[in-house]
C-alpha cells in the first residue's frame, strides 16, 4: 500500500498518466470490474488506504465542487483506478478450516483468481491504448479540476 502510494503520488508531482489497479483478492465476478477516478472507488480497501494516505499526508484535498450543498461531489483527481464493485467475499472462521482450496492462503480463503486478475489488467490496457489511439492522456492533478 505504502509504495503503491508512492508510485501515484510520484506521477502526480511529474504529470505522468496513470492507470492504477485495486485489489482482487477475495472477488469472484470479472463483470463487475469498473475503471473510474480514484476518489470516486469503493468496495476496495486497498485503494481506500491510498487514497486516505494522499489525504492525509500529500494534501490531496477532500474538496466538494461550489454549490452542490451538502451531497457535494468530490473534485476528480484525474488518476483512473480499476476496481471492482463486487463486495469482496469473507467466510466466518467456523467454515474456514473445511475449505479445501487451491487458492494461496494468504489471500483469505477465496485467494486471488487468475481470472479476475487478468481481467484487472485487459481494462487496464484498455484505457491505456484508449488514451494514447485519442491522443486524450489524462494528467493526474493533486488539486483537482479547476473553476471555469
Amino acid at each position: 500500500m505504502i509504495e503503491k502510494t508512492a508510485l501515484i503520488l510520484a506521477c502526480v508531482n511529474h504529470s505522468i498518466p496513470i492507470v492504477t489497479c485495486g485489489g482482487a483478492a477475495g472477488r469472484m465476478d470479472p463483470t463487475q470490474i469498473v475503471i473510474d477516478d480514484l476518489t470516486k472507488v469503493s468496495e476496495d480497501r486497498l485503494l481506500f488506504h491510498c487514497r486516505k494516505r494522499l489525504r492525509q499526508n500529500h494534501g490531496f484535498p477532500k474538496v466538494p465542487l461550489p454549490g452542490q450543498g451538502k451531497k457535494a461531489r468530490v473534485r476528480k483527481w484525474r488518476i483512473n483506478s480499476v476496481y471492482s464493485t463486487e463486495v469482496q467475499q469473507k467466510m466466518d472462521n467456523t467454515k474456514a478450516d473445511m475449505v479445501t482450496s487451491s487458492f494461496r492462503a494468504c489471500d483469505g480463503f477465496l485467494g486471488t483468481g487468475v481470472f479476475v486478475t487478468g481481467c484487472y489488467g485487459f481494462v487496464a490496457a484498455t484505457k491505456i491504448i484508449e488514451m494514447i489511439a485519442m491522443d486524450s492522456l489524462i494528467v493526474p492533478k493533486k488539486h483537482g479540476r479547476k473553476q471555469e
